[in-house]
């Protein structure tokens, strides 16, 4: 309870000189860094009632189709069923609590040792616990349950598995715990207008990469994907052709579900590669103007997203502890560019690039995780390069004394 306490007595107090515009504002406490408590606090106020993203539609095209997902300590079934409907369900069995979806050991395979087993594939008809076989629909519906006749007023139907609202928007699924919360799509306003001629809806993944167990909060890894204060300073001389002084101002309203991070560039049909060009021809569809356009924007808590003059691509987030996060990482492409001769090539030269950009931020997140701890932690005053952090922070501090409120 004194941790408890704790958490509301600092959101009641000291949250204040963090919701305002970046003229003004300061850094969150850095107990909301470092706190457990606070973090317990965010999974109920944060990932409990706002639409997180857990993939691409394309990730299952086929009915049957299906992954697992662990979010805030939720494990979920997405699966698409034989009406070609994408749900979210729980995947949490309804007799006695196993995850469906994991495996029976077989030998000496220990992988509850280690983290949340996740699981993706194709499922002909229906999902079955190992435990007793209780079986499951595409849909959860409880379709068996072995030898339950003598329970007194069983009721099947009363017992599958429980889905989540879920919205697809731009080919991504978002999923919702709270059946109350407003609609997602049109809280987009503010990135729809910006990223319409690259028509993500249409793209398709290529590659993907699973990070896990990186040792920082979730929030230090969304600050620095969209400042822009640091690009021409950590990223120096690699990111020359993105200065920090081309960051272009945005309006953001608090209940707006996206915060918008734009420059221009040096040059058109940048790269965030060595040759500082883009590695594919650029996207029919835009603009001049938009060939130079580097634009990065958020879906908090879980989706961060940027555009290129020849792609897209995105860090899925997925916290699992205070200082803990996985981040699942793609590219997007227009379909077309799947049949180019040297594609694969050319994407992993890609995704080279990105990695050498994500091993200087990486190393700088965890620094400042360090620093985070320290009895000398600041609340640091902004530079107008860095007016994204303010808008997400005053995004997070709404939903915080809503949460407290409430």
């Amino acid at each position: 309870m004194e941790a408890a306490s704790e958490v509301r007595r600092m959101i009641a107090t000291e949250l204040d000189v963090s919701d305002r515009r970046v003229e003004d504002a300061c850094m969150l406490p850095s107990a909301c860094y470092t706190s457990p408590e606070f973090f317990e606090f965010e999974r109920r106020a944060l990932f409990g009632r706002e639409w997180f993203c857990v993939g691409r539609a394309s990730d299952i095209p086929a009915p049957g189709d299906y992954f697992t997902i662990t979010i805030a300590d939720e494990p979920l079934l997405v699966a698409r069923g034989p009406d070609q409907q994408v749900r979210v369900m729980s995947s949490v069995c309804r007799h006695r609590g196993m995850v469906i979806t994991d495996p029976v050991p077989k030998g000496r395979d220990r992988w509850w040792d280690t983290v949340p087993t996740e699981t993706a594939g194709h499922c002909e008809r229906a999902f079955r616990c190992p435990y007793h076989y209780w079986t499951y629909d595409l849909t959860g519906r409880l379709i068996g349950a072995p030898d339950m006749h003598r329970t007194t007023d069983f009721d099947r139907s009363a017992n599958g598995l429980p889905n989540l609202r879920v919205e697809i928007w731009k080919g991504f699924i978002f999923a919702n715990f709270d059946d109350d919360a407003p609609a997602l799509a049109p809280r987009l306003a503010a990135i729809e207008n910006v990223i319409e001629h690259w028509h993500v809806e249409e793209m398709v993944p290529g590659g993907a990469e699973q990070l896990r167990g990186l040792p920082w909060n979730w929030k230090v890894m969304v600050e620095n994907f969209v400042e822009f204060y640091h690009s021409d300073r950590l990223h120096h001389p690699i990111c020359e052709f993105s200065r920090s002084n081309s960051y272009i101002r945005h309006d953001f309203h608090p209940e707006d579900a996206t915060i918008v991070a734009a420059g221009t560039t040096t040059h058109p049909d940048f790269g965030f590669n060595p040759t500082f060009k883009a590695l594919f021809p650029p996207i029919g569809t835009l603009t001049e103007e938009e060939r130079a356009l580097a634009v990065f924007f958020l879906i908090p808590p879980t989706l961060a997203f940027g555009v290129n003059s020849d792609s897209a691509f995105y860090f899925l987030l997925n916290p699992t502890a205070v200082d803990r996060l996985d981040i699942k990482v793609a590219g997007l492409y227009p379909p077309e560019y799947l049949d180019l001769p040297l594609f694969h090539q050319l994407e992993g030269l890609a995704a080279l690039g990105i990695e050498f950009f994500n091993e200087q931020d990486f190393a700088a997140v965890s620094s400042i995780q360090r620093g985070l701890r320290s009895r000398y932690a600041p609340r640091g005053r902004f530079c107008w390069q860095e007016e994204p952090i303010t808008h997400f922070n005053r995004w997070l501090v709404r939903r915080y004394r809503d949460a407290l409120a409430s």
